[in-house]
């Protein structure tokens, strides 16, 4: 397979991985498309479009940090799923580098979001039971319950805390602006 990093929305592909992405992801869980030109020349984050013989099978986005490697979202194509791409993207990306690896999915309340999970667990992640919301992709918007699943281990409260309050900043810089991101957005455990 071949990781092709796009920095504009001009690349050859980029249409077809926005069409992806929009039929992947529901609209609280994607930026729109201006957002999404801002940050592509942002040097931690990464929007790979992922081929296999010349074939576009999906993409992964990413942000790198000194701490924690961040999957914002990873998509293929439907047509192109239970074909073991969804494992080798993944154990490509854990291979490269030994910083943790953190991403978000929905609550385990159908067999689609229960198979995404089991998915994550084969590959070698681990399902986090703390509370957790995601910040909303346009102004204005509502923070989406989410869980964390991380790898190689458990995510601790004090590794979340520094996630949501050093790198939600940055990830969501241009719907955050002057807002701040407070850890009252970290749910209590009871």
């Amino acid at each position: 397979m071949k990781y092709t990093r796009i920095k504009n929305v001009e690349q050859q592909l980029f249409v077809q991985a926005w069409n992806l992405y929009k039929e992947s992801f529901p609209p609280v869980e994607r930026r729109h498309l201006q957002s999404q030109k801002n940050i592509m020349n942002n040097p931690l984050y990464h929007f790979e479009l992922i081929t296999d013989e010349n074939m576009f099978i999906g993409f992964i986005m990413w942000w790198s940090f000194k701490n924690v490697r961040y999957i914002e979202h990873l998509a293929i194509f439907l047509r192109l799923q239970g074909n073991g791409y969804g494992t080798r993207i993944l154990n490509d990306f854990i291979s490269k580098s030994d910083i943790p690896v953190l991403l978000e999915v929905e609550h385990p309340e159908n067999m689609r979001d229960i198979r995404r999970i089991d998915f994550y667990k084969r590959v070698g992640f681990v399902l986090n039971t703390h509370p957790y919301k995601h910040p909303p992709y346009k102004k204005g918007g509502e923070y989406v319950s989410l869980m964390l699943m991380t790898y190689p281990q458990a995510i601790t409260n004090e590794e979340l805390t520094r996630f949501i309050e050093e790198y939600h900043p940055i990830i969501h810089r241009f719907v955050l602006a002057g807002r701040p991101v407070k850890k009252r957005h970290i749910l209590k455990q009871n």
